[in-house]
């Protein structure tokens, strides 16, 4: 693992002090996490799931995208995910909901995992 990525995991550890973090190694330098559990909010059943993305090997020149969440998650005011929010997806072999929101920062290297995630739930909760 490339050591900004080994970097932005420690931050995730610190961000998300709660959750799990599993960190497989992608062979390339990148990694595969998943946190859990994360809080997602009132707004869905259940109010948290776990977080999965891959932070890529040129990271944090490079978009974590997309991020998935578990595929049990549900609205609450009973409306179906519309894209940017799909079903029928897989993580890790586990089935998912992929929210597919792209961040230009990483563009510039100014990419970080943790800023990515709460971006993520930001999402959520404004959906």
């Amino acid at each position: 693992m490339k050591p900004p990525v080994q970097t932005s995991i420690e931050e995730l550890q610190r961000q998300f002090p709660d959750a799990v973090i599993s960190v497989r190694d992608d062979g390339s330098g990148g990694a595969y996490v998943i946190l859990n559990p994360i809080a997602i909010g009132a707004r869905y059943v259940p109010t948290s799931t776990w977080m999965g993305f891959h932070i890529p090997p040129l990271y944090p020149y490079a978009d974590i995208y997309p991020v998935f969440i578990g595929s049990d998650v549900r609205r609450i005011d009973g409306q179906a995910f519309v894209p940017p929010v799909t079903h029928n997806a897989a993580f890790e072999g586990r089935p998912a909901i992929q929210v597919s929101r792209r961040s230009s920062a990483a563009q510039q290297g100014l990419q970080k995992a943790a800023t990515k995630v709460l971006k993520i739930l930001d999402f959520l909760e404004k959906l």
